[in-house]
């Protein structure tokens, strides 16, 4: 199959220009003018911006809750990635229940995600299950295509929680290895000394999640994290930073040398904290995330650190929790919500790439160049999949974005659907969209809308809208990606 596509204007990380785009089957194999027939399809992208698929560095499906056995929502519902523009997403893969690492990334792979994802997929490792042999792991993951793995220094008390002992032999030994760390990074002491601070004074709306999660919680466990992995010379992604105190110690490090990459995530740069003050609960827990989100002056940080490399990358975090998931928050005992039981998590993966040209291209917060290379560019280098994904050049797959910056339009759960029952954008201004998607040469969403079939989808005795059938493959990552580039600096 030869696909021509003309007109556009090609946006990458570095430049901007006009050109045709030649694709032979799933590549891209000239970029130029006056190229030569024939072509079995032309797609015109006169007056759009033609964009790399974006690779998203932070995506939960399927991901178990912290009592190890249900889920949030299923790979079916990937499909709203491609149609928010995402044609890789960067899933996160914990411990299966008596499985180790290397044997839940099969599972994964072959068995939860198989003919179910829409989109692309690369993993990182994320372990919720430190063994002796967790460490031995890292070599073996590495070699299979995963060289990232994320761990919690949160969550004290559930099988998440990685003291500063595992964290620090992980860090050495993925060091050695060319494999990037990354951490969820709070300071779970003073998580619990706040949180039972609040319910020991009788203090249990959704509210108080933003009032029992303070930034110095989180700007103590980035440096603590940045200043492991300088000692045990190992890169460090700091992921979904949310406020000014955890980006000054990112901003610093990075003054000094340190290989760390810092993210944030659209949520943190759109929307603040006084959505959680909703009085009805059900509707006020979603958007109980963690981080918490915060106050508007750290929305106008993160985009400034956005701008200047301070933070690197933009990841969704999506973690679709459905509201009868988000409904455990009823302490029925007390008959009243308890902000503590409402699992963590929002989802995002569909409307990433509109919120950060809405918000930062249009409102002249940020470039397209810029915006190309958080949303595509860097989350490839970092993962270890970059040419092959996001950039536009010959030899990359096809994966293309044909952008229409005129689009205008109200975000809703019918035009920006998430998979669950509601969107934490809903009514929010949106302009721009991808009108055209192509994944490795397929065009996948035509008009804003994804082509496949979408259709009711029970996981867990729980209704989402999914795609009957996903044609997304594993893209195996390289060690030594962009911290590693860092790390030679410093």
């Amino acid at each position: 199959m030869r696909t021509l596509v003309k007109n556009g204007t090609i946006v990458t990380a570095e430049s901007e220009y006009k050109a045709d785009i030649l694709i032979v089957d799933e590549k891209i194999t000239s970029i130029g003018t006056n190229l030569e027939g024939p072509f079995d399809r032309i797609l015109d992208a006169e007056g759009k911006y033609v964009l790399p698929g974006g690779v998203d560095n932070h995506a939960h499906f399927e991901a178990l809750n912290t009592d190890g056995i249900t889920t949030n929502e299923p790979y079916a519902t990937t499909w709203v990635a491609l149609q928010g523009g995402t044609t890789t997403i960067v899933d996160f893969c914990t411990n299966e229940p008596g499985m180790n690492l290397v044997d839940s990334v099969n599972y994964r792979l072959n068995v939860r995600a198989k003919g179910k994802v829409a989109p692309d997929i690369a993993i990182h490792a994320c372990c919720n299950d430190f063994t002796d042999e967790t460490v031995g792991e890292i070599k073996k993951l590495v070699e299979m295509g995963v060289p990232t793995m994320k761990l919690f220094l949160a969550y004290k008390g559930t099988s998440l929680y990685m003291d500063d002992s595992k964290l620090l032999a992980c860090l050495e030994e993925a060091g050695k290895q060319g494999m990037t760390m990354m951490v969820h990074a709070e300071n779970p002491d003073v998580l619990d000394k706040c949180r039972n601070d609040a319910a020991a004074t009788g203090h249990y709306e959704p509210k108080y999640h933003y009032m029992t999660r303070p930034p110095y919680g989180e700007a103590e466990a980035v440096s603590r994290a940045i200043r492991f992995a300088d000692a045990m010379h190992c890169p460090m992604c700091i992921v979904h930073v949310s406020c000014i105190e955890a980006g000054e110690e990112i901003r610093k490090a990075r003054a000094e040398g340190k290989a760390v990459i810092g993210e944030t995530c659209p949520h943190y740069l759109v929307l603040d904290k006084h959505k959680m003050d909703h009085p009805d609960w059900h509707i006020a827990a979603r958007w109980i995330c963690s981080p918490a989100l915060r106050d508007k002056e750290d929305q106008d940080y993160l985009w400034k650190a956005l701008n200047e490399d301070w933070l690197s990358i933009c990841g969704s975090d999506n973690s679709g929790i459905p509201q009868a998931q988000k409904n455990w928050g009823w302490d029925e005992e007390h008959q009243r919500c308890d902000f503590r039981m409402v699992p963590n998590g929002c989802p995002g993966a569909g409307d990433r790439m509109n919120a950060l040209w809405t918000y930062g291209v249009a409102a002249g917060r940020m470039t397209r160049q810029k915006f190309v290379d958080v949303c595509c560019t860097t989350p490839a280098k970092l993962n270890g999949i970059y040419p092959r994904k996001g950039t536009i050049q010959v030899g990359a797959d096809a994966d293309l974005v044909l952008f229409d910056p005129d689009y205008k339009g109200t975000i809703t759960l019918e035009t920006n659907p998430t998979g669950v029952e509601y969107n934490v954008f809903e009514g929010l201004e949106q302009i721009g969209r991808a009108d055209t998607v192509l994944l490795r040469g397929s065009v996948v969403v035509e008009n804003g809308r994804y082509l496949g079939e979408v259709t009711e989808v029970v996981a867990d005795g729980i209704t989402y809208q999914g795609c009957t059938s996903g044609n997304g493959k594993f893209i195996p990552g390289k060690p030594y990606g962009l911290g590693y580039d860092l790390l030679k600096r410093s």
